[in-house]
């Protein structure tokens, strides 16, 4: 075997390898689902439900690989719109009286400060992928108001990189996930319940 044919034959398997280890940009389209409540105790408290994107980072993360750099993770649409939709879904079957013209309607307004999904540089065995969001919360009814934080974080392992539909559900099951804390919230659920 020639010294030329050698040298095809390694940079051919190079490039294969670069090729393998390399991933590509995604951008998730954002659909988040709640589960049936387990309680109806909204007692038909008018409600108003707002998102607001006040995310200062629009990149979710970085799907790793040799080009960390451009493989990153995006959302494919606007995060406000199918998050209130869902949200406000959500509430009506939790009992509440969303979108009430009710004179004593709360405005809950929820913020989205950070939404996390990357894959850290380190390397190690397995696969990791970092998550992590934060709302921000601001009930308002008349002059009385309260605020609240809310924040999820976890890491989850896998044996090889996620899957693009991998990666959609789980952006979609962290962003339930965070909404979905704010109810455990007694205060918060105390003042929405008002009337």
């Amino acid at each position: 075997m020639s010294y030329t044919t050698v040298m095809k034959g390694i940079v051919l398997t190079a490039a294969l390898l670069i090729t393998a280890c390399a991933q590509s940009p995604q951008a998730i389209k954002l659909a988040p689902t709640f589960a049936a409540p387990t309680q109806q105790n909204g007692g038909q408290s008018p409600v108003h439900v707002r998102v607001s994107d006040q995310r200062a980072n629009k990149v979710l993360g970085s799907r790793g690989g040799a080009y960390r750099e451009t493989a990153v993770i995006t959302l494919a649409n606007d995060l406000s719109l199918p998050v209130e939709k869902a949200l406000s879904s959500y509430m009506a079957k939790m009992g509440y009286d969303v979108d009430s013209l009710n004179p004593a309607t709360a405005d809950l307004h929820v913020i989205f400060t950070s939404l996390v999904y990357d894959h850290p540089k380190e390397d190690g065995v397995g696969y990791d992928m970092d998550m992590s969001a934060t709302v921000e919360v601001e009930a308002r009814r008349g002059n009385e108001h309260y605020q609240g934080r809310y924040r999820i974080k976890r890491n989850q392992k896998f044996f090889n990189a996620p899957s693009g539909a991998q990666n959609t559900t789980l952006v979609n099951e962290l962003v339930t996930e965070v909404l979905e804390s704010m109810f455990s919230d007694p205060k918060l659920v105390a003042f929405l319940q008002k009337s």
